[in-house]
């Protein structure tokens, strides 16, 4: 089992490696660093060595692969927000009265209790093994259009690609991650 930072330290390829897997091409390099994000889910998992349940050294690795996963994650859900004009974020009352904002859409952007907040995380974390499956450009597309909420005229030209090519890509990655999703057992 791990006791230091310098112990810990050694596993710095593998997360690089796990990082590299995890990446979003082209468009994941140019948002963040795979150095910074070794080197923030190195200091979450030694804050956190304490929560490790696993003696053996698969059940380690599998944590610290999580970690990185959840740093990732948090990662995009920053850029995401940074995003986020503050100037347009309405009240319930605002949301009820105007018959264009759905209301539905409000509703589930409000802070969810720790049950939903645990049930979303592990569907965070199909979610960002589902896209860890699909081949790069199909997982670029959809990274960019679904999550990062990309037009897909800005998507097709950081991609470096036409709109009908991006479309497709679109059509196929969605259809590839819906079968992945179907059965979550099959992404462990």
């Amino acid at each position: 089992m791990i006791d230091t930072g310098t112990e810990l330290d050694r596993y710095r390829p593998l997360l690089r490696l796990h990082v590299r897997q995890l990446q979003l091409g082209r468009l994941y390099r140019a948002r963040f660093d795979s150095s910074d994000v070794v080197q923030e889910s190195l200091l979450r998992a030694f804050k956190g060595i304490d929560q490790v349940r696993g003696r053996s050294e698969a059940e380690f690795v599998g944590w610290l692969q999580k970690v990185v996963a959840h740093t990732v994650i948090d990662l995009v859900r920053e850029h995401s927000a940074a995003k986020r004009d503050p100037g347009l974020e309405r009240t319930l009352c605002d949301a009820v009265d105007d018959d264009e904002t759905p209301l539905g859409a409000y509703l589930t952007a409000t802070e969810p209790g720790p049950s939903a907040q645990a049930v979303r995380k592990e569907e965070l974390l199909c979610l960002a093994a589902a896209l860890d499956r699909l081949p790069e450009a199909e997982r670029d597309a959809v990274i960019a259009h679904y999550i990062l909420e990309l037009p897909l005229a800005e998507t097709a030209t950081r991609l470096g690609r036409t709109t009908r090519g991006v479309g497709g890509l679109l059509f196929r990655g969605k259809r590839r991650l819906s079968a992945l999703l179907a059965a979550p057992e099959d992404l462990a």
